[in-house]
Order: structure tokens, then C-alpha cells, then sequence
């Protein structure tokens, strides 16, 4: 089997309502949507992050394809090795895991169909059959924060989740409405997005301990890991780590110096489907729980993580999605979330199938409305009517 070509389409999708955190508004999401064709008629399906632009992340793909053309997608590990390596992506990870994941992500697909099996039986077997995914709340006002709270609790979410690092006031009633809605047995969980100066988030740990949180994520910058174990050392919450733990050499790191209790990652921060397996064993090493962190994918994504997450027995905590805010997908099939788990799919490879009519529609979006940035400072459009500045 021989590799003959490599699409990547980008795609913007809306929204149900707007994403509200520390660094912007996001009225819907941009993906790109790689597919794989082999000279036997398989043809692999991933998704890469547009990040920091599609633009550099189209050209990623592209530097990368004549390295793999005409060779076996089944050897994913040394397929990996050339993009990265020979690529010179090596030396820019942030930039090339998220690009060039997607490829490697569509390569275990292939491999999957190749061999009639899902993704998570070639890692060694699904050891749950359903994952538990958090309900996102959004950031708005404690009285719709406590009401969204509550239908999540009555969909099955027990686990609910929402931006911080807004405003300290704003924050604190924000947690509060959430543990009114959400009731006493619901875990709860805070994202500042490194908003916080060391000193603001040991402060906001004290106040935020009466909401009995499971964990603040990512309080304060990525970099400044040894504030973030004396912080971790110092809080009355536990801290979790998710830009701080982007690449697999920092996990390592965050362990080595005790600077969290929860890891976050995926494949896209990690580099691939194996690489994010790598990152789990890492964690269950060190006795720590790894929960999946989201760029806001689209269901090629999330297939794509929940085939390391059922097999994996440290990601036992409710994961992060967010197929529920999505106006529409590329896929036949979208994820479905019900009662507050995502099933593990036993179909080939990912178990997702394109719509190529949808996959053009959001194209034509793309290029009409252009990158759904997260950074946008103003603007409430909801839904497929959002409209982005071309970037």
C-alpha cells in the first residue's frame, strides 16, 4: 500500500452560542480536514488545528507531503519521523504536532481500515465503552450560569466546567451559580487560561475553596513552572496543568518538579494518536489523571481522542468537548453526547465517514468568512450567522 496524496481542506463552523473566556470571544470553530489517499482506495481521515493561522498550518501539511508520498501508511511511527524530523518540524512543535498530527491521526485510520479493527484495538483494547465528557457552561451571567447548569445536571453531565480569569468578582459568582445549578454531587471545574499573576491565583484558591472544586486549570502562565508547583504546593484546590503540559518533554518536567495534580493533553499538543498514548503512560507512570484537552474540534477530532482515551486507565475523569456547542459537523455521523458520555465506536479505523457535500459547505464558509479566531474582542453573532473577519 502506497501513499498517493494528501488532501487538507479548511473548514469554519458556528456555534450554537459564543465561547467566552480570559482572551477573547470564539463564535464558531476552523479545523483542517485531512484526508490520506492510498493507491488501494483507502482513504484516511484526520484533522489538524489551525494553529496559529490556517494559513501556517496548510503550509505545514504541505512542506511535509513529498516526504511521505509514495510510501506505506501503515508505517506510522516512521512516517511520523519524516514529517517531523526530515521536515524540520522538530525544532517547532507547537506549530507542527498540531499541523501534522492530523496526517498521522488519518494514517492510524488507514491503518484501522486496512485491518477491519478500530484505532483503539491496535493500542492494546478499549478498557471502557463509554467516556464521560464534561458539560461546558458558558461565562455569561450567574442567573443563565446556574439555569445551564442545572439542564446540563439533568442531561447526565457530572462533571461542569467554566472560564474564570474574567474579573475576580465575576468569577466568584460565576462559581457559585455554577455549584447552585450543578448541586452538591456534580464536580465542578475552573479554566483562567493563565490570566492570573501567582499571587491572584493563591488568593482566588482560597476563595474559590467553599464551591469544593475538583480542580482550577492552568491558573497562571504556561512558563513559570516553578510557580506553578509552589502554587500547587500552597492551594487548597488541586491544579491542573494544560499549556503548561503542551509537549510530552513538559509533562516530564511538571512531574519531575511536583507543579500539578491533573495533566491535560491531546493529540494535537502532543503530536499524533501515539504520541498522546505516550503522554497518558507518562501520567500513569507518575500516578496522575490525564484528561483530554479540546481545541474545539470537529467529530474527526474527537473520534481520533477517544481512541486513547478508552484504552487509557489514568483518563478516568470526565474529558472536555465541544461537539454539544457545534451548529454542524463535516461527518456523516456526528458525536453524540448522551447522558454525559461519548460511546466508544468498534467501526474501523476512527469510525467516522466524511460528508462531502457538508465538507464543501464549510469550505465555501472558510473562504468566505475566514479563520473562527478565539481571540475576537467584541461581537455576539451565534450559530452558522456569526461573520469573521477574513485573517
Amino acid at each position: 500500500m502506497k501513499i498517493e496524496a494528501v488532501k487538507a481542506t479548511p473548514v469554519t463552523i458556528g456555534f450554537t452560542e459564543p465561547e467566552i473566556w480570559s482572551q477573547g470571544v470564539r463564535h464558531g470553530v476552523t479545523a483542517i480536514v485531512v484526508e490520506v489517499i492510498t493507491d488501494c482506495g483507502i482513504v484516511g481521515i484526520g484533522e489538524s488545528v489551525p494553529a496559529p493561522s490556517p494559513e501556517v498550518t496548510l503550509a505545514a501539511i504541505g512542506s511535509t507531503t513529498r516526504l511521505i508520498l509514495g510510501k506505506d501508511p501503515r508505517q506510522i511511527h516512521q512516517r511520523w519521523l519524516e514529517m517531523q524530523s526530515m521536515g524540520g518540524w522538530c525544532s517547532f512543535p507547537y506549530v507542527g504536532n498540531g499541523a501534522l498530527a492530523g496526517v498521522e491521526i488519518a494514517l492510524w485510520d488507514i491503518l484501522g481500515k486496512s485491518l477491519n479493527a478500530p484505532v483503539h484495538a491496535l493500542l492494546g483494547g478499549a478498557i471502557r465503552s463509554r467516556v464521560p465528557i464534561m458539560g461546558f457552561v458558558q461565562h455569561t451571567t450567574p442567573e443563565k450560569i446556574e439555569r445551564d447548569a442545572r439542564e446540563m445536571a439533568a442531561k447526565g453531565y457530572t462533571t461542569l466546567y467554566t472560564k474564570v480569569g474574567l474579573d475576580m468578582t465575576r468569577d466568584l459568582a460565576a462559581a457559585g451559580a455554577l455549584r447552585r445549578g450543578g448541586g452538591p454531587e456534580v464536580q465542578l471545574r475552573v479554566d483562567a487560561n493563565e490570566a492570573w499573576t501567582p499571587g491572584t491565583a493563591l488568593r482566588m484558591a482560597h476563595a474559590l475553596k467553599p464551591y469544593d472544586l475538583q480542580y482550577i486549570e492552568q491558573p497562571i502562565r504556561m512558563r513559570n513552572l516553578r510557580e506553578l508547583a509552589e502554587l500547587r504546593r500552597r492551594s487548597p484546590i488541586p491544579i491542573a496543568a494544560n499549556q503548561s503540559s503542551w509537549l510530552n518533554w513538559d509533562i516530564a518536567d511538571i512531574l519531575a518538579m511536583g507543579a500539578a495534580d491533573v495533566i491535560m493533553s491531546d493529540p494535537w499538543q502532543a503530536g499524533g494518536i501515539a504520541n498522546f498514548q505516550r503522554a497518558a503512560a507518562l501520567c500513569e507512570t507518575a500516578g496522575l489523571p490525564l484528561v483530554y484537552h479540546s481545541f474545539a474540534p470537529l467529530s474527526i477530532a474527537t473520534r481520533a481522542a477517544m481512541q486513547v482515551v478508552c484504552v487509557s486507565p489514568v483518563c478516568m475523569f470526565a474529558h472536555q468537548t465541544y461537539n454539544h456547542m457545534l451548529a454542524d459537523d463535516v461527518v456523516v455521523e456526528a458525536v453524540r453526547i448522551d447522558q454525559g458520555h461519548i460511546a466508544v465506536s468498534d467501526a474501523p479505523g476512527l469510525g467516522v465517514a466524511l460528508d462531502h457535500e457538508k465538507l464543501g459547505k464549510y469550505h465555501e464558509a472558510y473562504l468566505q468568512q475566514g479563520y473562527a479566531s478565539a481571540y475576537l474582542r467584541e461581537g455576539t453573532g451565534s450559530g452558522t450567522s456569526f461573520s469573521l473577519p477574513n485573517q
